[in-house]
């Protein structure tokens, strides 16, 4: 049974007390208990002189419960557990800002006070400390000194029993709480600010803090008299002598404090407005011509008085509110989320997370999770094997992508520790990073104002988001404890330590942002999928990966971040030994599928593995440097990093001669569209090469082309423009179209060809083209993918029920017109030209558009083909057949499947491919034209 026993602690500058609370009525239990604290200390005096209070605290509960002495609790005594101090269900901790109340970080710094706590997570180590105390399993919670005060007056104090307060606190600083109904307010309305926070309103010449804190009374006399003085208590003295000046400055205050604070009361309509603070001490001298004034003013029914339970204030508010929050759901407080392996709440899509053991793929099945194969015993499993690996170190910095959990990290981990008594001190390099507006300001001129989809790739650096001189104040502590500093960017800080590094998937961060447990990097969370994906391509991910690539070198243990609670990891060095392999040989990135507005059935039922219930499939994304993934397998256990992870170790040996055209940049992507059963895709086009750099910064264009993997009976694409097209008519068509919901006849304007298996269309930019329902497309393209503008739609919804964004004018920028009529056959659908026929082998050339930078061929064979590089680096596909095996040079072998992409490395020199199906082989290979 609860008994609603909570500890209130509240932090001082200089001391620290704490006392048992009875939430169920306000009162304190017992003693307070207190400590001097030397603010200036290390971080262990003071960590230990907080702790320490509230083991006292618990021993006292202990010592007076057992022996009755505390007639509170005569009538619930046969009620209380054998373990009496059990009964004590939480933890609130009230202390001063800047401080990160949800996730208990402290920020304080500068300010020559509590500076060896700063960006140190004092949850933990309070937890840590409290591990074998009856609070072991709670989760300390912390709220401001001055909520906390307002909170204690509220519930036990001068507000008890009104339903609305206005509490105020006037010390060094002003604070301030909205409350009503219990509940602090801490969103802006009309009727409160933001955070409840007055201190920073505009007032006189500059903000309220300068005129309601201790400061402006030292500042004031010192222009009125010409005389020092250390703070208010001198001036009260004075005034109880009568001296004239000092009672004129309580006037001047009582006035000052009459005006800033009508406006607030009348709007929020309080039924107790209660002052307290050092200040209020003196109230006497300024309380009763307060009242007349804003009596004067109109405020008539809101009681005014000074605060009550003084001192005690924030000791039962912080106790108060651990209450509130452990009866309606800590752990929506802690992390804003559940990790729920069996519901996955924390990710929204309708496919699979990928699985922790691999599942062997029957030959000529579609591989959904491919794999490179690694040495034995090099991936390991689980936060224990990770705990292991730290605790062998003194220090260690865990640096990663957007979108990691690096609280629940942080608890899973804590919890290995604790298990075996190793003693951590956690640090967060968001401490040091720039708030979000700040960010949003920084930011702003890459986004593209309100265009939805479009923005320019920024030049800006990780360091950017953070405060320089704020990053070399996080230092490692002292003690014997291992320092650990957690978080994005935390490599930047520059800890001579040992460096892991925590991956995670472009479609598992997706997924996260679409399920509101991740945002973008260092922002406020936003429901607005679409801004979020914008500013990850313009913004985030080129700053994150330029920040991988400066520390993929250092990387000490590299770990895939997917599951939450099955980490998987391995050495940096094998990571890099396996990378080293990869360019060698071969690989095959990690495909991921999504349901679209125009969505087939095709990947649904030809591909095993997939969630079937989801409405549809339109994409597979099969190879795409920014978005795709690589696997590693050992032991059965597959772990996955992002794919430019190869490109920054070995972008020559991938790319072989074109690889300082390209660098990082893989140029070429395979990706499926399918339409089956479903519908038309967007009528479009994409820019070309000097809109794409001088608009989006993008350093080529998006040029591609259709090849019909399979397609029913009767399919088509859309291609090229009617004969005689008219620019003009077609852009008013278009827009009255969007403008009014108007369906177009587009075969009016566009082109319509039959679309037959194998067959390969051409779409240089600026070539307006949709393919048609009823096919599966193989786009093989230049690597660009979102540059699409879509210029008509079909008039259709989006899955979220929306209308998908149209680009009309940008595509109107970019259409080449001049390709119409006879000349659309002639040019942009490919003529195969037959190049050998011997030993069983058909070999073509696909000819592609000369504006098209790579190029493409078909292999038909029997039995097996042999292949050299040339330096250049191949992507395959195998269009017909059940599954080819390939080997290299130095000996690796991989077996590949019917619609899987692969890739051989320019330095792999030759290989060669053997059928495995009882019929001929057909393949596709695309490469970098020479120039």
């Amino acid at each position: 049974m609860k008994q609603g026993l909570f500890i209130g602690v509240d932090i001082g500058g200089t001391h620290v007390s704490a006392a048992l609370v009875n939430t169920q009525t306000g009162d304190i239990v017992g003693d307070i208990q207190e400590n001097i604290v030397n603010c200036n200390g290390t971080s262990t005096e003071i960590l230990q002189s907080w702790e320490q209070t509230v083991k006292n605290v618990l021993l006292q509960t202990e010592t007076r419960l057992r022996s009755s002495e505390i007639p509170e609790y005569h009538n619930i005594k046969n009620e209380l557990t054998q373990n009496v101090t059990d009964n004590v269900e939480g933890i609130g901790i009230a202390i001063p800002g800047p401080f990160d109340y949800k996730n208990g970080i402290s920020l304080i710094e500068g300010v020559q006070k509590f500076d060896a706590l700063y960006a140190m997570n004092i949850k933990e180590s309070f937890r840590k400390h409290l591990y074998n105390t009856s609070l072991r399993s709670s989760t300390p919670t912390f709220i401001n000194d001055a909520s906390a005060f307002a909170l204690g007056e509220y519930y036990a104090g001068a507000a008890k029993g009104s339903a609305k307060a206005l509490i105020i606190t006037l010390g060094t600083g002003f604070g301030s709480a909205f409350i009503s109904n219990g509940e602090l307010l801490q969103t802006a309305t009309g009727e409160t600010p933001d955070n409840g926070y007055l201190y920073n309103i505009p007032f006189g010449e500059s903000i309220a803090d300068d005129y309601f804190s201790t400061r402006w009374f030292v500042e004031q006399w010192n222009l009125k008299t010409g005389m020092a003085i250390a703070g208010v208590k001198e001036i009260v003295q004075l005034a109880e002598e009568k001296n004239k000046d000092a009672l004129d400055l309580f006037e001047v205050f009582a006035e000052n404090l009459s005006q800033f604070i009508y406006p607030w009361l009348n709007r929020f309509n309080p039924e107790a407005f209660v002052i307290g603070g050092n200040i209020a001490k003196a109230s006497r001298f300024f309380l009763k011509n307060l009242k007349e004034k804003l009596n004067k003013k109109g405020i008539l029914s809101t009681i005014i008085k000074t605060g009550e339970l003084w001192d005690k204030a924030p000791i039962v508010g912080a106790a108060m509110y651990a209450r509130s929050l452990c009866y309606d759901g800590l752990k929506d407080y802690v992390s804003g989320f559940t990790i729920d392996s069996v519901s996955n709440k924390w990710r929204k899509s309708t496919q699979f997370l990928a699985p922790e053991k691999s599942i062997e793929t029957m030959q000529g099945a579609y591989d959904i999770y491919p794999a490179f194969p690694m040495p034995t015993a090099t991936i390991e499993s689980g936060a224990e094997a990770l705990a292991h690996w730290i605790s062998r170190h003194k220090k260690v910095v865990i640096d990663g992508y957007t979108g990691i959990f690096w609280h629940h990290l942080i608890e899973s981990l804590q919890l290995e520790f604790l298990k075996k008594e190793i003693h951590v001190r956690w640090f967060h390099v968001d401490a040091a990073m720039r708030p979000p507006d700040e960010i949003d300001r920084l930011i702003a001129p890459y986004l593209g104002g309100d265009d939805p989809l479009f923005g320019k790739i920024t030049d800006k650096k990780l360091t950017d988001w953070f405060y320089k001189e704020k990053l070399e104040k996080i230092k490692p502590d002292t003690t014997d404890e291992i320092s650990i500093l957690v978080g994005c960017g935390a490599a930047l800080a520059g800890w001579d330590a040992p460096l892991i590094y925590i991956d995670l998937p472009k479609n598992e961060l997706q997924f996260r942002m679409r399920a509101g447990t991740a945002t973008n990097l260092g922002a406020d969370k936003t429901d607005d999928n679409r801004l979020m994906y914008k500013r990850s391509y313009f913004v985030d991910w080129r700053v994150l990966n330029e920040h991988k690539c400066n520390i993929l070198p250092k990387i000490n243990l590299i770990v895939d971040g997917q599951r939450p609670d099955h980490l998987l990891m391995m050495s940096g060095d094998n990571m890099r030994r396996g990378l080293d392999e990869m360019s060698r040989n071969f690989f095959r990135v990690r495909p991921w599928f999504e349901p679209g507005a125009w969505g087939g059935t095709w990947m649904k039922s030809k591909i095993g593995g997939l969630n079937h219930e989801t409405v549809n499939l339109a994409w597979s994304f099969e190879l795409m440097v920014l978005e795709n993934g690589l696997m590693f397998e050992n032991d059965g256990y597959r772990l996955e990093i992002s794919f430019d992870f190869l490109m920054y170790h070995k972008y020559k040996e991938v790319l072989g001669d074109c690889a300082e055209r390209f660098k990082y940049d893989f140029p070429i992507r395979f990706d499926f569209l399918d339409t089956f059963d479903g519908s038309n895709l967007s009528v479009q086009c994409h820019p070309d090469n000097d809109y794409a750099k001088n608009k989006f910064v993008m350093p080529f264009t998006q040029d591609e082309t259709y090849y019909i993997l399979d397609c029913r009976q009767v399919a088509s694409v859309y291609l090229g423009f009617r004969d005689g097209i008219d620019p003009d008519k077609f852009h008013k068509t278009l827009t009255q179209s969007h403008e009014h919901g108007i369906e177009v006849d587009i075969e009016k304007y566009v082109q319509k060809h039959n679309a037959h298996k194998h067959d390969l269309f051409l779409i240089p930019n600026g070539t307006i083209h949709a393919s048609g329902k009823d096919n599966l497309v193989l786009e093989i393209s230049s690597a660009p993918y979102i540059f699409t503008f879509k210029m008509y739609d079909w008039l259709r919804l989006d899955l979220d029920g929306k209308p998908r964004p149209l680009n009309i004018e940008h595509g109107m920028k970019n259409l080449r017109f001049e390709r119409q009529g006879d000349r659309v056959v002639d040019e942009l659908i490919c003529k195969p030209v037959k190049i050998k026929e011997e030993n069983g082998l058909i070999l073509e050339h696909l000819p592609t558009h000369n504006e098209q930078f790579y190029d493409i061929y078909r292999y038909s064979f029997d039995r097996e083909i042999s292949i050299e590089t040339n330096n250049k680096c191949h992507v395959w596909m195998l269009v017909e057949g059940s599954s080819i095996m390939l080997e290299t040079a130095s000996g690796m072998k991989q077996r590949f499947n019917y619609a899987e992409t692969f890739v051989v490395p320019a330095s792999a020199i030759s290989y060669k491919i053997t059928n495995e199906s009882t019929s001929r082989a057909i393949m596709v290979k695309s490469f970098v034209k020479s120039f």
